[in-house]
């Protein structure tokens, strides 16, 4: 029994067959010769053969697509990282200046506070210093009789009362550098953490300049311990504090 291809399906079956078996292909207007039938098959192979170039194109469109893609993102992923490293290294100048600066205030405390024991003490002991004569002697050059009229000459005199009003300004100046580390950047929170501490310790150190209190022994002890507080903190940041991105 002769075979013939089915146009539609590809499949080989009867010649005597009115409809493909495997598509339901009607054969009633088939061609009654192979040559034909050929012709069918080819003509079908020529418009399949488009479809690839169209995948092609469609492929290419979505390649260039997915390019486009990673290179937005690459420049989003840059920008990102530019402002990060920009926040980084703003913040550590921040933090810099700011241990500066409470470096500063903490020095000008810890001057006054030494100033303060020595009164303090040469007026108890009634001890003669050309650096605190000025404090512990009325105009007579006879030591007081009370160690407070010694401290409150010292107190309202006016160097001392520049270098308190230094002291202050200081404050002001480095509580508000302390509002604008409220927030670091991923990777400096330890330092945030110890420079917040520093600032409690610096705080402490010049709050005692400005307002001596206790017994001299009480106050001696306070003013070492509260510099070496500070200091110990201050030396803790510097080693916490990363170098700068590139």
């Amino acid at each position: 029994m002769p075979l013939v291809q089915c146009p539609e399906c590809g499949r080989e079956i009867s010649d005597k067959v009115k409809t493909c078996p495997h598509c339901g292909y009607p054969f009633d207007g088939l061609p009654e010769n192979n040559e034909e039938m050929q012709k069918v098959k080819i003509s079908s192979v020529r418009l399949q053969q488009k479809n690839p170039e169209k995948t092609k194109k469609f492929l290419m469109g979505i390649s260039a697509l997915v390019v486009v893609a990673i290179i937005a993102i690459a420049v989003i992923s840059l920008v990102n990282y530019q402002s990060q490293k920009k926040a980084f290294n703003s913040y550590i100048d921040n933090l810099t200046e700011i241990m500066m600066i409470m470096l500063t205030g903490g020095a000008k405390a810890e001057e006054l506070n030494n100033l303060t024991a020595k009164v303090w003490q040469n007026s108890i002991y009634e001890e003669s210093d050309p650096e605190t004569d000025e404090f512990t002697k009325d105009s007579r050059g006879i030591f007081y009789d009370d160690f407070n009229d010694a401290l409150s000459s010292l107190y309202f005199d006016d160097s001392s009362q520049d270098s308190i009003s230094e002291i202050e300004e200081n404050q002001e100046l480095v509580q508000l550098m302390m509002k604008d580390l409220q927030n670091p950047p991923e990777g400096l929170e330890n330092c945030y953490e110890t420079v917040t501490d520093l600032y409690t310790a610096y705080r402490s150190l010049t709050d005692l300049a400005i307002n001596p209190s206790g017994s001299l022994r009480s106050f001696s002890e306070a003013k070492n311990e509260k510099v070496d507080t500070f200091l110990d903190l201050y030396k803790r940041l510097e080693t916490q504090i990363p170098d700068k991105k590139e």
